[in-house]
């Protein structure tokens, strides 16, 4: 065959190995220590980060379906995490807030994903983190 791509150095497969092992090593700590799955985990970072979302927020934010935001954010709900609510300017919209319970996991979770990252990103020189945030910047911006 005269066209040829070898796959171990075609980035986007190589971007999505390395999304896929990143995620599955950061399951570890919330799926096993703290029994939420990536999904709902996702949720509770973004809450936390915004204080209150609605699921079509979560949505834009993530790209996760919304049958999948939908089912996580009824479990959050019914683990205590989250609180929902229908808004006051727009009846149709929930909006998503986090239970004391909820932080309460925001806050265990979180240090533990920043050390992660610290742990992986220990690889590169001061240098290097700055040219990898840079190239991931202009190929993943964000909106």
């Amino acid at each position: 065959m005269s066209l040829s791509l070898d796959l171990h150095k075609f980035m986007p497969y190589r971007f999505n190995r390395m999304a896929h092992n990143v995620s599955s090593n950061l399951a570890t700590i919330y799926e096993e220590r703290f029994g939420v799955t990536k999904e709902q985990w996702r949720i509770v970072l973004l809450i936390g980060q915004y204080d209150e979302l609605t699921a079509k927020q979560v949505a834009e934010l993530t790209y996760m379906d919304k049958v999948k935001i939908s089912r996580s954010v009824g479990r959050l709900a019914d683990l205590g995490y989250v609180h929902r609510e229908t808004s006051a300017t727009d009846k149709r919209a929930v909006v998503l807030t986090l239970t004391q319970e909820g932080i309460e996991l925001y806050e265990r979770i979180t240090p533990l994903m920043k050390e992660w990252e610290e742990k992986m990103l220990e690889r590169l020189s001061p240098e290097e983190r700055q040219h990898l945030f840079t190239i991931v910047d202009k190929l993943d911006p964000i909106a």
